[in-house]
Parts: C-alpha cells; structure tokens; sequence
C-alpha cells in the first residue's frame, strides 16, 4: 500500500474521532493490524475496505484513491461531490486557521477526542475506554473493558497486556498474575535473564555503600571525599546489567558517563582546576549517542 492512501486512513479515522484502538474494535481486527496499514507496512483486505469505506460513508474509489478519484466523480455527479468538496475545502479552512493548535471534539456518540498536531499526541475517552497515543515517541496506552495495554516502542521501552484469561504480558512473556510478574521483574520492569543477575541486581549495594562512607568518616575524617564512593552505585547496577543481559554498550555507557564526572569533581573540588577539566563533560553526550546508536544497529542486525 503506498504512503498517500496509508495517510488517507490515519486522515478518515481522525476525522471520525476513532482512536487506533476503537476502529480496530468495530472492524475486528487487531490494534496492530489498524497500526501496519497507516504505516503503510500492509494492506487491508476487501472485506476491510469495504467496512472501512462503509464506517467513513465515502467510496472505496475515495477510499483507494483520494482526490483523483473526487475529481473523476463529480464529472459524472457534480452537484454531490461539489457539495462534499465544499465541505472539505471548509474543513481544512478550519484547521488551517487553528494552526498548531490542540483540536478538540465533543460528541455523545464518539467521546471527547483531543489531537495536539504540534506535539504528536492524541487523547480519546469513549465508551471504549480511554485511549492515549504519541506518534512521534511510539508510545500508546489503553484502559478499556477488554484490559490495559502499554506500548512503548523506544530504546528500553516496554509493552504490556493484559490478557482475557487473567494472565499478562509483558514484553512477550506471558504471567499467570501481577504477583508472578512482579516476582520476576524489578521496578523498572526489566526480566533478568540469569539467577546471577538477578541476585547481583537485588543485592543491597546503596547500603553497603553507604555503610562504608560512614565508617570511614568516622575512622579518617574523609567526609567530603568519601562521597565520592556514591559513583560506586550506578556502576555496580551497570555491571550487574552487563552480567545479566550481556549489553556492552550499556555498560561502557554508564561507566564512561559516571567516571567523567567524578573525575571533572575530583579535579575541581580536590584539586582546584575546573578548567579545563570541564571539557571531559562535552563528551558524555557524545559517547552517550555512540552507544545509542550501537545498541539500534545490532537490534536491527538481529531482526534481519
């Protein structure tokens, strides 16, 4: 399918204030069947076509090829398509003039839709529950009767489901309740992979740290560089990360990141020379960015 149609559904869709979610429900499809379309990465089938050609009230003609096919019928029918055509011309007017302005639309059949063209999000609360998307973060969420689903699709985003059965999701692991998932998962929702991992991971390092930090004030009066031993803490949980998950550039991410900055503290607080110690601190980002886009070249290496 290609781009102009692909933007043509998201378009029709907006304008009938269904969310991704709603019109994958009247259609009976999946809300990532609904998703691939207005990416243009598949097609909907006929009997798809038709239903959505049917829920917008236009023709599959309208439907597959937009204004040409506008053009084409009111040679035939002038007084319908003018009309539509007026109400359309009407309509981008409208918009036009609210410019990047959030658009909000307010209906007892369709809910209260609120789309923010200059930030990417569009808010739905209907009878299908409530359904919130950011098109430029890929993320998206929805509360409804048939469950709650998360979707995060940056770096170290995550998805959950919550599935009929009672059962949920998480990343395409599947749980037989919250409790099974939040006995396996830590706070951030990260899966660890290998009992060493986990047990590296759970171990209460911030504590020992701060045990530590107390002993040797009181042993050697070394409070002021003794808070140098809080760097410690990102480092281990980065090097557990590492064991667990082996993720080389996450490791040399944090490690390159924390010791930079301990070292441009070191040098100004200890030793007085700020400059041009600083300069250490202008490489972070980029370092930071390096392993970024590592990290989303050998996920794209692995998908191949």
């Amino acid at each position: 399918m290609d781009l102009a149609m692909a933007q043509r559904l998201v378009d029709r869709r907006k304008a009938a204030g269904l969310s991704q979610e709603a019109l994958a429900a009247q259609l009976g499809v999946s809300r990532q069947a609904v998703s691939k379309w207005e990416r243009s990465e598949s097609s909907p089938d006929t009997d798809n076509l038709i239903a959505l050609a049917a829920l917008y009230g236009v023709s599959l003609d309208e439907l597959l090829y937009g204004e040409a096919a506008s053009d084409a019928d009111s040679s035939e029918d002038g007084s319908t398509e003018t009309v539509y055509e007026a109400k359309e011309a009407e309509d981008s007017a409208e918009h036009a003039d609210c410019g990047d302005k959030p658009l909000v639309d307010i209906s007892l059949a369709r809910g209260i839709h609120v789309i923010d063209p200059n930030k990417g999000e569009e808010v739905h609360v209907g009878w299908n529950g409530i359904h919130v998307t950011n098109e430029r973060k890929g993320e998206e969420v929805h509360v409804g009767p048939d469950g709650v689903h998360v979707d995060t699709l940056e770096d170290d985003g995550h998805s959950v489901h919550t599935n009929d059965d009672g059962t949920v999701t998480i990343d395409g692991e599947t749980f037989s309740s919250w409790k099974e998932a939040h006995d396996k998962l830590d706070h951030h929702g990260k899966h660890f992979h290998t009992k060493v991992g986990r047990t590296w991971n759970k171990f209460p390092f911030p504590a020992l740290v701060t045990l530590a930090y107390l002993v040797l004030g009181i042993a050697y009066g070394t409070w002021a560089t003794g808070l140098f031993l809080v760097f410690l803490i990102p480092v281990y949980y980065a090097l557990g990360d590492f064991i667990d998950q082996r993720h080389l550039s996450k490791l040399i991410d944090v490690v390159y990141s924390v010791s930079a900055e301990a070292w441009f503290l070191y040098m100004w607080l200890c030793l007085g020379q700020p400059h041009p110690a600083w300069v250490i601190l202008i490489t972070i980002p980029v370092v930071k960015a390096l392993m970024r886009w590592c990290r989303k070249r050998w996920k794209h290496r692995e998908r191949a």
